[in-house]
């Protein structure tokens, strides 16, 4: 349940942000996505829980944030990656205030300094542990 939640969460501050949104393995990327922007949302992995009846859920969370870029200059490129990040900044940040999240920690972002799929985009991923409550 928290999982769907989770995604759900993800998937609506995705799409309030202009972003087509995928969850599934990364080996799927580039035949799944035909427009940019995109987000993908690789399977939360469950990390940890406390409690039984009620209590946390931890989940070990990957995004990637994509864009075309197989045309953009350098300079071009620099501007798309310091959106991209913004972006997935913003997300994060939302996704701490949603329902079933109690707390977004040990967020990292990093620029991807190789396409993900074979279209040639700009790509930042973002890890973060998401505290889940149930």
């Amino acid at each position: 349940m928290n999982h769907a939640n989770l995604k759900n969460a993800v998937a609506g501050l995705a799409a309030d942000r202009g972003y087509e949104f995928h969850s599934a393995d990364e080996r799927f990327m580039s035949q799944t996505i035909s427009a940019y922007p995109a987000m993908w949302l690789a399977p939360p992995r469950f990390d940890s829980m406390e409690g039984v009846r009620h209590g946390r859920i931890t989940y070990a969370v990957t995004l990637h944030a994509l864009d075309e870029g197989a045309k953009l200059s350098p300079a071009g490129r620099g501007e798309a990656y310091a959106r991209l990040e913004g972006d997935v900044v913003e997300l994060f940040t939302a996704l701490s205030t949603a329902d079933v999240v109690v707390a977004v920690e040990n967020l990292e972002v990093r620029a991807q300094t190789r396409s993900l799929t074979n279209h040639g985009e700009v790509a930042v991923t973002a890890t973060a542990d998401v505290v889940t409550f149930f």
